[in-house]
């Protein structure tokens, strides 16, 4: 067996994997087949390959794509990504042909030593609650639980429209509130959530570059009484996936309850003006402000997840 990195021919098997081995998400993303290979084929051109490679030449990957492959067949893969601190993996998954021998177990530690080359002091995943035995081999190599999460959906998006019109305080995000709102995120979060999940302006700021190369359309708002931003929350439509999807909403502390429902709502109806058929977010239980808000405007949790981490020394 070889374990390597992604390639354009390992599409269709990839995309096999996500619908097979992951029923709950796909139930709730709904991967559309033609915009998820146009993606991949997207990061398999000589100009896309020529910014990676650069990336990677001064120590910033974006991504990582590590897989197995056994005889020419794919087995098991695992998509690694950066934040300030962390390298994030998820997509973990092995054939099930070949589980026991020790592959995932492999692709995490190809993952450790990726992340700890580029200087991240931590590994972080996200689990379901409900898969024992995954949580099981995490705990077994050093994962232990940062915090809990869980997917939210609006089902019928359409109820929300045409959405909030002249709502008081509720205007475009600028680049440069995104300061204000890490911080405010960062009081909000637990030490040890942002110590090892920072919040930084980057994660609110986004990039257009990658906006275009993931086939998505990506706005955000920000609910400002004019004194600045004290709510934000992004919406994305992508080609590859059925659902809308906002990010977790960031509410501060002296945010009214119905200004931060209105916000959401806002981001919610903008996805369904786009004709999706739910929209969906992944909101930690620490963020009550946000869940509240979610909740407010016909938002449920479907289901819980964990986010485990460990050190990559």
């Amino acid at each position: 067996m070889i374990v390597r990195e992604l390639r354009v021919r390992d599409a269709a098997d990839l995309l096999g994997f996500l619908q097979r081995y992951f029923p709950e998400e796909e139930a709730l993303l709904g991967t559309r087949p033609e915009g998820f290979l146009e993606i991949v084929r997207r990061l398999f051109r000589w100009d896309v390959r020529l910014v990676l490679a650069l990336l990677r030449l001064v120590r910033r990957p974006i991504f990582r794509f590590f897989v197995i492959e056994d005889g020419g067949r794919l087995v098991a893969t695992t998509l690694l990504t950066f934040s300030k601190a962390a390298g994030y993996v998820s997509m973990v998954v092995v054939d099930p042909a070949y589980r026991r021998r020790g592959l995932a177990r492999e692709l995490l530690d190809r993952a450790r030593r990726a992340t700890r080359s580029r200087g991240k002091p931590f590994l972080v995943l996200d689990v379901l609650a409900a898969n024992a035995p995954a949580r099981a081999l995490y705990e077994r190599i050093g994962f232990r639980t940062l915090r809990a999460t869980a997917y939210y959906v609006q089902d019928a998006p359409e109820s929300l429209l045409p959405g909030p019109t002249g709502i008081p305080g509720i205007r475009p995000f600028d680049r440069r509130d995104a300061p204000a709102l890490a911080a405010i995120a960062g009081r909000g979060r637990p030490p040890e959530v942002e110590r090892v999940l920072p919040s930084t302006p980057r994660e609110l700021t986004g990039s257009s570059w990658e906006g275009a190369l993931l086939a998505s359309e990506l706005t955000a708002w920000v609910y400002d009484p004019g004194s600045g931003p004290q709510a934000w929350v992004s919406a994305a439509v992508s080609r590859a996936t059925e659902a809308g999807h906002l990010s977790s909403p960031i509410v501060g502390p002296s945010v009214p309850a119905e200004a931060a429902a209105s916000l959401v709502r806002t981001a919610a109806a903008w996805c369904a003006a786009r004709r999706v058929p739910r929209v969906m977010t992944m909101v930690p239980e620490e963020n009550t402000g946000g869940r509240a808000a979610l909740e407010g405007v016909g938002f449920r949790s479907v289901i819980p997840v964990l986010t485990l981490y460990r050190s990559v020394a």
